[in-house]
């Protein structure tokens, strides 16, 4: 919803060529850690970084509207359901929700459950300004 191809970020960016890539977000967590990491390719990533706060903020302040969460989350869940098509994936996921203590058959319950003001509440909870990193890896010129 905030940086996939179809979210007005995505088109923005794409738009005003400060794209060079694909963004991307993982979500990672553990019994004493949870992290959030954004990637991507840009020649000026600062920029990126900005309009994504800037659309984050928005987010905040405007709320989502149900109709894009319905959307994504559909597509959400179908990627979810897909990862059974192969076998590495169930591996590498029934692996690591053991260790983070996950039943992840739970996964399809829960998500039916998560609410717009679920999202809102996430937004304003982990999206903060002054926990923001930024890490730019340049190549040899």
């Amino acid at each position: 919803m905030l940086i996939g191809k179809s979210s007005k970020l995505y088109k923005k960016l794409y738009e005003e060529e400060l794209l060079m890539s694909e963004l991307s977000l993982e979500y990672d967590f553990g019994k004493t850690y949870a992290h959030i990491v954004i990637t991507g390719q840009s020649k000026d990533p600062k920029k990126i970084l900005q309009e994504l706060t800037k659309e984050i903020n928005n987010l905040k302040q405007n709320g989502i509207q149900e109709s894009e969460f319905s959307r994504i989350k559909n597509m959400i869940y179908g990627n979810y359901v897909k990862e059974y098509n192969n076998v590495s994936d169930i591996c590498r996921m029934f692996v690591s929700d053991h260790f983070k203590g996950v039943n992840s058959f739970n996964y399809i319950e829960e998500c039916e459950k998560i609410k717009t003001t679920n999202l809102e509440e996430t937004l304003k909870e982990v999206f903060k300004e002054e926990k923001t990193v930024i890490s730019i890896v340049k190549g040899k010129t």
